[in-house]
């Protein structure tokens, strides 16, 4: 089952964050995680874009933009 934009933004968005933190150690700075997870998140979907565009699989192109915009919504209610 393909996931929604909303849950493929979280799931990228939850992997940044998870991934920083555990590198990151004890840094402790949960806004800081925030910010670099939202930024990894929204290049790989901006990367996603630009890939399914130069393919003309403009449906899937259309899915990373909704993927880029739930990105963000994440990003501003996690702060």
């Amino acid at each position: 089952m393909k996931q929604t934009p909303k849950e493929k933004a979280k799931e990228l968005f939850d992997h940044y964050y998870i991934l920083i933190t555990s590198v990151g150690g004890e840094l402790g700075n949960e806004s800081l995680a925030t910010i670099l997870a939202e930024q990894c998140a929204l290049f790989f979907a901006m990367q996603m874009q630009e890939e399914k565009y130069k393919q003309k699989k403009y449906k899937a192109h259309e899915y990373w933009e909704e993927v880029e915009v739930e990105i963000l919504n994440i990003g501003m209610y996690a702060m």
